[in-house]
């Protein structure tokens, strides 16, 4: 009865190669990224028209802040026409990770952005001006041009040439820890586009200025490397987490290495925890980061623990890209 129960359940994945997924990820990414860019397109506009952003000669202030050369409703524009790219470019990133028939429009619109920055960034050059260092120009440019654009010409010659992913029979654990596993591998790529974020806003201060972050301060010379350094190792190391959490959510015989890492993490996560509550005798003191790790990873070993004891042989298998019309997909 339970084995019976448990193929009803199964539910066939959409079938996907490496770039495809791929293509998922920086899309999930570039839409949060583009969620956030309009909201401050949004509030940009709102204090432009009730009138809290000053426009003088030297340029727009807002909240002590100096933007020479843009008026407030320009910025707002500008802002929000970002935020609108971004969200678009992560439709339809999203549709072509799931058909690579559906690239086409993907494909188009990396290289319309890359040929319009083309333009721009040689513009600028006649006009005596070194345009491809500034930082947003330069990080357009290497997403769009570098990342987007490479990654929609795989997608495009996988499906010229008829190169089909695997799909997977996954039960309801499965599917909870394949989702739980990306939302950690978006996260450690957000995590690390903050890094760099930091990292340059930080560069550019004075480095004997002081820094407080975390009740602790710092030299901005000596913050950089650091904020640099340790940003991207946790970025890494949660991008690895996460990816033996998806292979394992797919190939339950292959779940070892992710239990292990997660019941350490679980392990360490409560102790912490009791620790904490022991020393202040309540839960005042307990930070919210570490009471979602201690949830997170629990979660992740409660699922580790029951995709490893269910039956091998069905759920997990790989159906060799053909989807089963009898279920559905995920």
């Amino acid at each position: 009865m339970r084995r019976a129960a448990a193929e009803k359940d199964e539910v066939a994945s959409v079938p996907q190669t490496p770039a495809q997924a791929t293509l998922g990820i920086v899309s999930a990414v570039m839409g949060i990224l583009g969620g956030v860019v309009l909201l401050a397109g949004g509030l940009i506009l709102f204090a432009a028209v009730t009138g809290q952003a000053d426009a003088s000669d030297s340029g727009l202030t807002i909240a002590g802040v100096t933007l020479s050369g843009w008026s407030p409703m320009g910025l707002a524009i500008v802002t929000l026409a970002a935020g609108a790219l971004l969200l678009a470019t992560a439709w339809l990133g999203f549709a072509a990770s799931r058909d690579s028939g559906r690239v086409g429009p993907y494909r188009f619109l990396c290289y319309l952005v890359g040929l319009v920055l083309l333009v721009a960034i040689l513009w600028s050059w006649g006009a005596g001006t070194i345009l491809i260092f500034n930082p947003i120009v330069l990080s357009t440019t290497i997403t769009y041009v570098v990342v987007c654009s490479s990654l929609a010409d795989r997608v495009q010659r996988e499906h010229d040439e008829g190169v089909r992913g695997e799909s997977f029979m996954l039960g309801g654990h499965q599917r909870a820890l394949r989702l739980i596993s990306q939302v950690i591998i978006v996260t450690a790529v957000l995590n690390a586009v903050i890094t760099l974020i930091v990292w340059y806003a930080v560069s550019q201060m004075d480095p004997s200025a002081q820094v407080t972050l975390a009740e602790s301060r710092l030299s901005a010379g000596d913050l950089a490397p650091k904020a640099l350094g340790l940003g991207l190792a946790s970025a890494g190391v949660n991008l690895l987490v996460g990816l033996l959490g998806l292979r394992g959510a797919n190939q339950p015989e292959k779940i070892g290495p992710f239990l292990l890492i997660s019941a350490i993490s679980f392990g360490y996560a409560v102790v912490q925890l009791v620790t904490v509550i022991l020393t202040t005798g309540g839960l005042g003191s307990v930070q919210s980061s570490s009471l979602t790790d201690a949830l997170l990873y629990g979660a992740c070993t409660y699922l580790s623990v029951k995709i490893r004891r269910q039956p091998h042989g069905r759920e997990g298998q790989a159906t060799g890209g053909k989807m089963n019309q009898a279920s559905g997909t995920v």
